[in-house]
């Protein structure tokens, strides 16, 4: 369902009070976001693919990641490395719930640690 459907549905209500968002519309997330501090601002690029243009939007990737390690307060939950969680003693059952946890990190660690 496109997200102005559900904007203008029963759904959506009900779901904005069960949650308490701060906002109702998709509009509005997108100017809550960008109001954030230090996220560096979005950049509009014109890409022609086969004769044809597109708007593209996207932000500096060194600004956000200058962001992201300035802020002490992530320390603690920031990964640099895999990990590997298991749900039992004898680790036959790999839990993964995030990037960290998964084959992709781990096979992409190993491929480039020199």
């Amino acid at each position: 369902m496109p997200h102005t459907c559900l904007h203008h549905s029963n759904i959506s209500r009900q779901l904005h009070e069960a949650l308490g968002l701060s906002y109702k519309t998709p509009g509005q997330l997108n100017r809550l976001i960008d109001s954030l501090p230090g996220q560096g601002k979005f950049k509009r690029e014109e890409v022609v693919i086969a004769g044809e243009a597109f708007d593209v939007f996207h932000r500096d990737i060194l600004e956000c990641i200058q962001e992201l390690f300035g802020k002490p307060e992530l320390a603690a939950v920031m990964k640099f490395v895999p990990e590997r969680h298991y749900a039992d003693e004898d680790k036959t059952l790999r839990i993964y719930s995030d990037l960290h946890t998964g084959r992709w990190w781990w096979g992409t660690q190993v491929c480039c640690s020199g």
